[in-house]
């Protein structure tokens, strides 16, 4: 149902965004007497695109916080001992700066061979140049689909239908986001998709909450953007392994104690 309802105010918007975006090009390139398309480069796109994106992200946030479907708040993280929920927020960190470097070995190798798309390229070329805005951007982003991934749906799944068997539904949750990315990029990125899905679903399991994936998240769009135009170095691995193995290690063992018990 939670899906449904996020898909059906994402259409309604994409489309009456589209049909805008398309209208307001169109008009500008006939008054101006230019040919159509002149105006649809990629700062035009993204500044349309942003404008709607939030639009859709302030009404998708009403919904679910409105209804009471998903919240923001700290689920069972404890307040006390702080060391906790720092090495919590400390962990996620570290896993997702992982994360982003094996994400950008794997994407420099697609460009490098020629099976990541022109538009995927340029789209990751203009944020880097454009790194603060598309920062935040993609917190805007990112905590609206967390919340209703995780907050709403997978919490659903977790609490309700699947509530003795989180590792299943997580690894089918996790499979769904590698097959997504096969289909929308390359085989290659498959695998950091499908470990950054576990890792955030099992941190959902251990948390109920949110906030540590919205940090992981961004964590990761700082990282991976910034590493954009700079060559991957195979010896990178070992960094992925050591930091990301160690945050995954600080953040779960610090939860261990008040996960759910299955």
């Amino acid at each position: 149902m939670y899906l449904l309802l996020a898909l059906g105010i994402t259409l309604g918007v994409v489309f009456v965004g589209g049909a805008t975006a398309g209208f307001v090009a169109g008009f500008i390139d006939g008054f101006n007497g230019d040919k159509v398309g002149t105006t649809s480069s990629m700062t035009y796109m993204v500044g349309v695109g942003s404008v709607f994106v939030i639009i859709l992200c302030a009404i998708l946030q009403w919904v679910f916080l409105k209804l009471g479907f998903a919240s923001y708040t700290t689920g069972r993280i404890p307040k006390s001992p702080k060391s906790v929920s720092w090495k919590l927020y400390v962990g996620m960190i570290m896993a997702m700066a992982g994360m982003a470097v094996f994400y950008h070995l794997m994407l420099d190798k697609d460009i490098e061979r020629g099976f990541t798309r022109e538009i995927v390229a340029e789209s990751y070329s203009w944020m880097h140049q454009h790194l603060v805005f598309s920062i935040l951007m993609l917190i805007i982003i990112e905590a609206t689909a967390n919340l209703v991934i995780y907050g709403a749906v997978l919490r659903e799944l977790l609490e309700w239908n699947w509530k003795h068997r989180p590792g299943l539904i997580i690894q089918i949750y996790a499979a769904i986001m590698a097959i997504f990315c096969l289909i929308n990029s390359s085989a290659s990125l498959m695998y950091p998709v499908y470990m950054i899905a576990q890792i955030e679903g099992m941190m959902y399991h251990y948390t109920r909450s949110i906030l540590p994936i919205i940090v992981g998240d961004v964590t990761f769009w700082i990282v991976m953007l910034c590493l954009v135009g700079i060559p991957a170095i195979a010896w990178w691995f070992l960094i992925v392994v050591l930091v990301a193995g160690a945050g995954v290690y600080l953040a779960f063992n610090a939860m261990e104690p008040y996960k759910p018990i299955d």
